[in-house]
């Protein structure tokens, strides 16, 4: 099996945009007291590093983190690379607890606005200055932001780049607690910016969430592919027909909101990028459908997380599928090398269209 040409061209050319990680003992600052003149990066209290034999057979799996282990990863490395408002937080979260704020990005002026969500990392009960945005598999971090304002960027980083670091430096038993007082709080829904009838933001389900490679062969070439799914975002790239990638924010649609049989231009550029989502059963898996927002014909994408027997162990993979049969037209998985090995491999308790066998 592989991924159709004409698949691929359709998510790069608009199906989405108008139609689809033996530690040592911590090192306590016992003499603390007696250097308060540290910056507030120093004063943050810090585990040790592993030995080097230990750090190598420590391997934290980014894409498997929930969202209140993200939120934990980020605040420890921005603290450790950045220091200043970071580490005050950081701090603040050890001695009480941290809610990472979902916001509408458009509230803002980032360098690097990502897509959907503009994310407020703050001591719980208080107002945050310390952002971080998303755009792909990319993470922007923030300083000093102020309300619909813009702070200092202070760098970027993919959450594998973030999990390699904070396991470098030994502070994966800090990762860990540091997450249970993480709380999650979506206001994006409460802008008013929101336009075209879209009433809020689609939660991709948690298992799709994460970071998924295929690889294909097409009239003898391979082609390799990424999918990015993040809270409400779907981040599509491939090494041949969009080697850029899209991204496809998902909205949800007000049931008053009736779309227009035929929408201006003006209305079409601007819902470039916009996702209608719907959650369909078929043949007993569930499949996330995404339209583009004033899709009138066609069927749009599907994608589906699926558990299949791959040498006698239980892997979950990611279905794409398209089509008025859902059928299957690729098959992604958690890392590159499994999609190397399995490409073009065809599951016998899938949909296949008579020409892919």
């Amino acid at each position: 099996m592989r991924i159709k040409k004409w698949a691929v061209m359709a998510l790069f050319c608009g199906i989405f945009l108008t139609g689809c990680s033996k530690q040592t003992a911590s090192k306590e600052a016992s003499n603390s007291s007696n250097k308060s003149s540290q910056s507030s990066k120093s004063s943050v209290k810090k585990t040790s590093k592993a030995s080097s034999s230990s750090a190598k057979a420590v391997k934290l799996d980014a894409a498997k983190l929930t969202p209140q282990e993200s939120g934990s990863l980020i605040t420890l490395y921005c603290a450790d690379r950045f220091g200043g408002e970071w580490s005050n937080l950081l701090q603040a979260g050890q001695n009480g607890s941290l809610t990472i704020t979902l916001h509408k990005t458009s509230d803002y002026e980032f360098k690097q606005p990502g897509s959907g969500y503009a994310y407020e990392a703050a001591a719980s009960g208080q107002t945050g200055t310390t952002y971080y945005t998303l755009s792909g598999s990319t993470f922007y971090f923030y300083q000093g932001v102020k309300v619909a304002g813009s702070g200092s960027f202070l760098g970027q980083a993919t959450k594998q780049e973030m999990a390699d670091y904070i396991v470098k430096k030994g502070q994966l038993a800090e990762f860990k607690q540091l997450a249970k007082k993480v709380e999650i709080v979506d206001k994006s829904g409460q802008t008013q910016r929101l336009s075209e009838g879209r009433s809020g933001y689609f939660t991709i389900p948690a298992e799709m969430q994460g970071t998924w490679y295929s690889a294909s062969n097409y009239d003898g070439e391979t082609t390799h592919s990424k999918y990015v799914f993040d809270q409400s975002t779907i981040f599509i790239q491939d090494d041949k027909h969009n080697r850029k990638g899209h991204t496809t924010t998902l909205y949800t649609r007000a049931a008053n909101y009736k779309a227009p049989d035929y929408p201006s231009e003006e209305q079409i550029k601007k819902a470039e990028g916009w996702g209608l989502p719907k959650i369909v059963q078929y043949k007993g898996i569930n499949y996330l459908n995404v339209m583009g927002w004033y899709q009138g014909a066609g069927d749009g994408e599907y994608f589906a997380v699926h558990t299949e027997n791959i040498d006698g162990n239980d892997v979950q993979v990611l279905i794409c599928a398209g089509g008025a049969g859902i059928w299957v037209d690729g098959i992604a998985y958690r890392s590159q090398a499994m999609a190397e090995k399995m490409q073009d491999h065809q599951f016998d308790d899938l949909n296949y269209s008579d020409s892919d066998n």
